[in-house]
């Protein structure tokens, strides 16, 4: 499996391409290792795209950045591949990714936010950390800068797909992660906790009988986005 381009705005987006059936973009912001290790379990069941938005992975970093095109990425891939319909997940980071990729498109039928406090990240003083920090990469400050820019309880509230969130118990994350259960659950999302798993064990990055079991748990979520049990 090798990697894919299309082009948007002057960038190259890079995404790999596996498995088939409904279509699942995964978003992945690291060049190596080249794909997600659940990746190959999902796609027994799913058409997985691991795209990489422009300033992560092997896509390219132009001089400026607008991450407010997150959602014209995934769709650039998408139409270039004749897939319309889809749901998108990301885990940590790319959660965040992933919800800026759904907002802006009506034919994304659910979201997926793992490993990540959905609402209220990154507060103030955790973004005044971020832009001390001399070794972040232009990108990642960007990006959350732009994410910062919405509010997020008024989009996952407003987003009329599935809407999932979890994260292990062990995961730092993770009390004020539970905090939230009740305006999660308030605004319609799913929560989903997954007992003694770590921010690594729960990840997309771990293709153990944990990750599995994950895998498992939020794709049953994620596939009542509609009555036909597809997204």
């Amino acid at each position: 499996m090798t990697y894919r381009y299309v082009e948007l705005a002057g960038a190259r987006i890079a995404y790999r391409v596996s498995g088939s059936g409904p279509a699942l973009v995964l978003l992945k912001n690291n060049r190596r290792p080249l794909d997600h290790a659940i990746s190959a379990y999902l796609a027994e069941r799913f058409r997985v795209f691991q795209v990489h938005p422009v300033g992560f992975g092997a896509s390219d970093r132009p001089e400026v950045y607008d991450f407010g095109s997150i959602g014209d990425q995934v769709l650039a891939v998408l139409d270039h591949e004749g897939v319309e319909r889809f749901c998108v997940w990301g885990f940590s980071q790319t959660a965040c990714m992933a919800a800026m990729a759904a907002r802006s498109t009506s034919r994304a039928h659910a979201l997926v936010m793992g490993g990540v406090v959905p609402i209220g990240m990154v507060t103030d003083a955790e973004m005044r950390r971020l832009e001390r920090e001399p070794r972040l990469p232009r990108p990642a400050l960007e990006f959350w800068r732009a994410y910062r820019s919405y509010d997020w309880h008024h989009e996952l509230r407003c987003y009329p797909g599935r809407r999932v969130t979890y994260m292990g118990t062990a995961d730092p994350a993770f009390r004020r992660f539970r905090k939230l259960r009740p305006v999660l659950e308030g605004i319609g999302v799913t929560y989903l906790e997954f007992e003694g798993l770590n921010h690594t064990t729960c990840g997309l990055g771990d293709a153990s009988a944990d990750g599995r079991r994950v895998a498992d748990r939020v794709t049953t979520q994620m596939l009542r986005a509609t009555p036909g049990g597809g997204p």
